[in-house]
């Protein structure tokens, strides 16, 4: 067994869409707009990130899916930590936590998503 995918309901699936693709640069491997929902599939290394907006009326911004806080963290394997930092400060993102060096042996920082996610950037130190 080995995990797949992590599936991300979000509340503005154009926000998110860009997000992800745009400002992260995910490359994006399927996307849909259909009548019941909207969504789109990251390529993440071995995973996949999928958003996916259900309507629950009409318009972006009613969605029965807004986490008030997140019960879980998104972490990436950054490569380079703080060029990938200094590279997203450009792209107007929610910075949680600057780059710091953890206990437990990982350079890493936060960030979050337009829905409220916390996505983490990692790398060992070395």
């Amino acid at each position: 067994m080995k995990f797949a995918r992590v599936v991300l309901k979000v509340k503005d699936y154009k926000t998110s869409f860009e997000f992800y693709h745009d400002k992260l640069g995910l490359n994006l491997l399927s996307s849909w707009q259909r009548e019941d929902s909207w969504g789109a599939l990251f390529n993440a290394g071995p995973a996949t990130v999928e958003i996916i907006w259900f309507p629950s009326g009409e318009g972006l911004e009613d969605c029965n899916y807004t986490p008030e806080r997140s019960k879980f963290d998104l972490f990436f394997d950054a490569g380079d930590v703080n060029i990938l930092y200094k590279r997203l400060l450009d792209k107007d993102i929610e910075v949680v936590k600057e780059p710091y060096d953890a206990a437990w042996g990982y350079r890493l920082f936060k960030i979050k998503d337009p829905n409220g996610f916390m996505v983490s950037f990692m790398e060992p130190i070395k």
